[in-house]
C-alpha cells in the first residue's frame, strides 16, 4: 500500500504537506496524491464523487480555520451508503483527524479548505 502524504500544519490559506508548502485548497489522499481543489465555500456529492477511486475508508473534510465550508446533506447520505466514515471538522483539527487515520493504516482522504 503506498505511504499516506502526512500534513503537517495549517495557516490561514497555506497548507503544509510533507514538508511542502501549499497555498490554497488541496485534497490529500492515502494514495498518495496531493491536489489542488478549486476554492469553494462548498463540498459537494459531485466532488465526493470523484475521490471514490481511490475507494476510501474514511473522508475527512476540513472546513476552514472559521468553519466556513459547508458540506452538503448529499455527501453524508451519499458516504453513509456506501460505508466511508465522514468526519467534518475545523481544518486544523481536520489535519489531526486525517494524520490519525493515515497511521492507523486506513484508506483516508482529506478535502482541506485553507481559509476561512
Amino acid at each position: 500500500m503506498p505511504k499516506a502524504p502526512r500534513i503537517d500544519s495549517a495557516f490561514f490559506g497555506s497548507l503544509l504537506v510533507d514538508g511542502r508548502k501549499y497555498n490554497n485548497d488541496l485534497v490529500v489522499s492515502w494514495n498518495g496524491d496531493v491536489k489542488d481543489r478549486p476554492s469553494s465555500h462548498d463540498f459537494t456529492g459531485a466532488e465526493m464523487d470523484g475521490m471514490l477511486m481511490s475507494d476510501p475508508d474514511v473522508i475527512v473534510v476540513g472546513t476552514g480555520h472559521s468553519g466556513m465550508l459547508k458540506v452538503a446533506h448529499d455527501v453524508d447520505v451519499s458516504a453513509r451508503l456506501k460505508g466511508i466514515e465522514l468526519v467534518v471538522k475545523s481544518t486544523p483539527l481536520a489535519i489531526q483527524e486525517y494524520n490519525k487515520f493515515a497511521r492507523l493504516g486506513k484508506k483516508v482522504v482529506a478535502v482541506l479548505h485553507s481559509t476561512c
